[in-house]
Order: structure tokens, then C-alpha cells, then sequence
């Protein structure tokens, strides 16, 4: 059986679906990871304070190889004689820009948090990954420059929490360092 609705309806409903299921997998806003108010127990909601995602050099460092597939590729297919090796090195060349693409939109989502509460970094396209620390189990910070990350702001902020071995025990290729450490240290120390 045919449908009789609108083309504009039919749309509607299908980009509304697109939508439903892209907020089910994908996280576009950090501040739907915080934790809600809860009035009956007396507790106010977790308040972001800095919110910061890595420097690009990071993406760079990460997807060099693809970058520098897709900027040469097109010019070796078009000195190939073959058109079925062109073929093929051209489906290799797209699975290459998907790939770069995938890295681009996973360096774009990912951030690092910090709020009234916990340390957080999460991150991840169709898969979510992630982790906390509450700022009263933060002992010590330390962070590190080189001199790239002098020339072009980024640097490694060391957390260390009370006796144990985290996850967010180094970040690093994060932008604007001495700021985050700065903002880290304010809030572990209220």
C-alpha cells in the first residue's frame, strides 16, 4: 500500500527518526553527561566550570597518514595507466577519507570537564567512552610543555589521585594547560 502523506511529512518523520537515534549514540552536548539535581535528597546539580577538547596537533599526530594519503592519492591515480588499478586505488582512497573523516569527528566530540565536582573526559562517535575523578580524591597536578607544545599552547596536564592509578592520570594534547591546571587547582582546593 502506497503512502498517501506529503513528501514533506514523510521527510519529517525520517529525519525526526535520524534524530532519535543520533541523541541515543552519539553525545553533541557534554552537559547532558552531568549529574541532575536531585531536590528530594538535597543535592543541587553538577555544575560545569571549563569544559576544553585536545589541541588539533593532537588530530594531526593521530591521522597524518590518512591526511597525507588523501593529499596524494588523486595525483597517483591520475599518472595510472590501468583503469581497473585506478579502480581500486580510487575505493581505497574513499575508504581512507571515511576513515580520516571518523578520526575528525571523534577528536570534535571529545572533551575534557571540569566541575563543581569530578574531573571528566569522554569522547566517542557511535561508541562513548569515558572517565571521572571527584576532585576531593585529587592529590597532586603537575603539567609538561615542549616546545611545540610552548610554540602552539598545548601541553600534558599529570593528575594524581589518592593512592591510585587512573585513567585520567596524564591528558595530553591539551589545549591551553596552564589555564585547565590553573582551573583544576581551584576547584580540588575549595
Amino acid at each position: 500500500m502506497a503512502d498517501t502523506r506529503p513528501v514533506t511529512t514523510r521527510l519529517q518523520s525520517r529525519f525526526g527518526l535520524l534524530k532519535r537515534l543520533s541523541n541515543k549514540y552519539i553525545v553533541w552536548d557534554p552537559t547532558a553527561l552531568l549529574v541532575p539535581a536531585r531536590p528530594d535528597l538535597g543535592r543541587p546539580a553538577e555544575q560545569l566550570v571549563y569544559s576544553e577538547r585536545r589541541h588539533i596537533i593532537a588530530l594531526f599526530l593521530d591521522a597524518w597518514p590518512e591526511m597525507l594519503t588523501c593529499s596524494i592519492g588523486p595525483f597517483v591515480v591520475a599518472r595510472i595507466e590501468s583503469s581497473q588499478i585506478q579502480t581500486l586505488l580510487a575505493v581505497v582512497i574513499f575508504a581512507v577519507q571515511l576513515r580520516l573523516l571518523w578520526k575528525l569527528v571523534e577528536w570534535a566530540i571529545g572533551r575534557i570537564m571540569i566541575t563543581d565536582r569530578r574531573l571528566i573526559e569522554f569522547g566517542g562517535f557511535l561508541r562513548r567512552s569515558g572517565g571521572s575523578i571527584p576532585l576531593t580524591k585529587l592529590t597532586d597536578l603537575s603539567y609538561q610543555q615542549s616546545l611545540p607544545g610552548l610554540l602552539f599552547d598545548y601541553g600534558m596536564v599529570h593528575v594524581e589521585s589518592a593512592g591510585q592509578d587512573q585513567g585520567l592520570s596524564r591528558i595530553k594534547y591539551l589545549r591551553y594547560p596552564v589555564s585547565f591546571q590553573q582551573e583544576l587547582v581551584a576547584r580540588a582546593v575549595q
